[in-house]
């Protein structure tokens, strides 16, 4: 069911927290449920709201789920934000930066580990959701291209976009393989082969 009103936009404190209930509902059935299996009408009873002030905060499922998404991207941006802000901290250890760098990725990552393999299926299906996941590629390349740019004196690399892009790939495979991988060995042991791998790459 779909409502053709507009939706609300939330000033005061009390309508704040009705639009917060129903996107942490909705987060917590589409992770232990999956978006298809998961109605509206579920995420207002979770959220202990009518489902006349769900369709007054959000037009559909969809827009639900696509704030979700933007504020799950958000997470990820900000780990690069506050590394980009302590970059003198670490010019001096790259290793350390590096490795903080996957450790944010890790934790963001683990904290939303269901709903990242929900994501991954509802690309396929779900253009929004595909278009939503290359905005947030993009802009983590483009971070990672920032942060590189501003160490470019220590980068021994000569093409240092195409290092971003290959660093970038390499990162996201370390994070993956610690989260959702099935492993023999310590992740630690893992976590420091990829900061190793990157730092030699990118350092010598």
């Amino acid at each position: 069911m779909k409502q053709d009103k507009a939706v609300r936009r939330p000033q005061q404190e009390r309508s704040i927290k009705t639009k917060e209930k129903i996107l942490d509902a909705a987060y917590r059935l589409f992770c232990e449920k999956g978006y298809y299996n998961t109605t509206t009408n579920e995420i207002a009873q979770v959220a202990n709201v009518s489902i006349g002030s769900l369709y007054s905060y959000f037009k559909d499922k969809d827009t639900i789920l696509l704030e979700i998404l933007d504020r799950y991207n958000d997470s990820f941006f900000k780990v690069h934000d506050k590394l980009s802000r302590d970059m003198e901290l670490y010019k001096s250890d790259l290793r350390m930066w590096f490795r903080r760098l996957i450790e944010g990725l890790i934790e963001v990552h683990q904290i939303s580990k269901e709903l990242n393999c929900e994501m991954n299926i509802l690309c396929y299906s779900m253009p929004e959701v595909a278009a939503v996941q290359e905005k947030q590629r993009e802009k983590t390349w483009q971070m990672t291209l920032q942060c590189f740019q501003a160490y470019k004196e220590y980068i021994k690399v000569e093409d240092i976009e195409a290092a971003a892009i290959v660093t970038f790939k390499l990162i996201s495979a370390v994070v993956d393989q610690i989260v959702f991988g099935k492993n023999d060995i310590d992740n630690e042991r893992i976590l420091q082969a990829g900061v190793e791998a990157v730092y030699k790459f990118l350092i010598g």
